[in-house]
């Protein structure tokens, strides 16, 4: 009978040790829902990831289109101060990077070589909050002196985006063909 008594406590305890810890535990969990409710989210009203992703892709277009033209300054605007570009054989800042551009197109043009077309291929776009990395292939179509040639790069880009403004950061191409 006594063992019966004490049997009766023991459950008790134990009822009312899980009921404490039960209790405990709500804030907790009351405090980490408010916490992943209150991070920063983004107004899905404006725009959608497709929506920034055209736009991204837009201005990965017009970039390659204003450098064939040789319109650096354009090109400059949608690079932020920051900008990194990196080649098989060196790295280069804003400045350099424009400068380079406007050399090698200018050569092509002292070489007759002239771009028909360009499109992208093994296109990918990666959002994260307010930086995107895109990876992509241009597959341009040239003339040569008059004969047709092919050229596909692989391009590794990073943009930033401030204040709902997208620049680029950094540029890393790879030849894949001549």
């Amino acid at each position: 009978m006594e063992n019966a008594h004490l049997w009766k406590k023991i459950k008790d305890f134990e009822n009312k040790k899980h009921m404490r810890i039960k209790l405990i535990s709500i804030p907790f969990i009351l405090f980490a829902c408010s916490q992943s409710n209150s991070k920063k989210t983004v107004d899905t009203d404006n725009f959608s990831n497709d929506n920034v992703k055209e736009e991204l892709l837009s201005l990965e277009r017009k970039w390659l289109d204003a450098e064939f033209v040789l319109d650096t300054a354009y090109v400059s605007t949608l690079m932020d101060s920051t900008f990194i570009d990196i080649s098989t054989d060196h790295i280069s800042n804003k400045q350099q990077a424009l400068k380079g551009m406007y050399n090698n197109i200018s050569a092509m043009r002292r070489d007759s070589i002239f771009l028909d077309s360009l499109k992208f291929e093994e296109i990918t776009v990666n959002l994260y909050e307010n930086v995107a990395v895109i990876t992509l292939v241009t597959h341009s179509y040239k003339k040569n002196k008059g004969k047709p040639t092919e050229k596909r790069m692989r391009f590794y880009d990073v943009w930033l985006n401030r204040n709902g403004t997208w620049k680029a950061v950094s540029s890393q191409g790879t030849s894949l063909t001549e």
